[in-house]
């Protein structure tokens, strides 16, 4: 494509992005959205390689960003691959695949994530029943030792590709309508649409182990090739523990994204808060 063809068409990408917007009442940053948004667009063709996107002022008048926001959100898609910018002449799509899969949100809401920018999430279950719940659940969850609940034992997979493998324990208050998850169904959403239980936040610890034999097995990897291990515990909007996991993620596949923020609620200003975006058990 000559350049006089896609400066031309980039008046016309603009077009496409009618109805997209942003959601300002989320915790997810304003730039975080855009570039999902825009990756959105690179992802299911609707834009191709070799044409120039929108302007910053057209995507500023849009949107209603600032500058600099929108200029956050394209320093993103550009580490990822998925464009290059050529000063003097604009924006221009490199890639319709990023380098890696990003995941963002505090709350994970794996699946939901992902859809929204044109991948495939698949699930392989290994296990669920109702049982009694390891230690570290009932202890994260809150609840007494030996204590009943859900466990969700899985492997999964973006476009085919096996990312994930993870261990969901939940209290026995929902216990059975997790029972009957479907393997590429949403955990987190079928809470939300049997219960009307919606996880708004979690605390997240991350460190880096070894695969070891039965991991490198679930994730397709040699033994001693190294994996992010994560153990977090989640709560809805009442501030009850809905849900403990322990997850094990190739970081070759995605990457663990970290925001700090101020967060203030009711008036009050509390310590900075570090949003640490991952695969999870959603």
């Amino acid at each position: 494509m000559s350049v006089q063809a896609a400066i031309g068409r980039g008046v016309a990408l603009s077009s496409d992005l009618t109805g997209a917007a942003i959601d300002r009442s989320s915790p997810v940053p304003f730039y975080f959205q855009l570039a999902e948004l825009l990756e959105h667009q690179i992802s299911s063709s609707r834009w191709n390689v070799g044409e120039r996107l929108p302007s910053e002022p057209a995507l500023c008048a849009q949107f209603n960003l600032s500058r600099t926001t929108i200029r956050q959100a394209l320093a993103r898609l550009e580490q990822e691959g998925l464009i290059t910018r050529d000063k003097g002449r604009g924006t221009f799509v490199a890639h319709s695949r990023p380098r890696s899969w990003l995941i963002q949100t505090t709350e994970g809401f794996f699946q939901e994530q992902f859809i929204r920018t044109g991948h495939r999430v698949t699930s392989r279950i290994l296990r669920i029943e109702r049982t009694t719940l390891p230690p570290w659940a009932t202890h994260a969850l809150r609840l007494p030792d030996n204590s009943e609940g859900a466990v969700v034992e899985r492997v999964r997979a973006v476009d085919g590709l096996v990312a994930l493998y993870c261990i969901n324990c939940l209290p026995a208050t929902v216990a059975e309508f997790v029972l009957g998850l479907g393997p590429d169904e949403s955990l987190y959403q079928r809470l939300a649409e049997t219960r009307s239980i919606h996880v708004t936040g979690g605390r997240r610890t991350i460190e880096s182990v070894s695969a070891g034999d039965r991991l490198a097995s679930l994730l397709e990897i040699n033994p001693t090739d190294p994996v992010a291990y994560i153990e977090s515990v989640a709560w809805d909007s009442t501030g009850q523990t809905v849900d403990s996991y322990r997850a094990w993620l190739r970081t070759d596949r995605m990457r663990i994204d970290l925001s700090v923020s101020t967060e203030v609620r009711d008036g009050v200003q509390f310590p900075d808060v570090v949003a640490v975006g991952t695969g999870d058990g959603s």
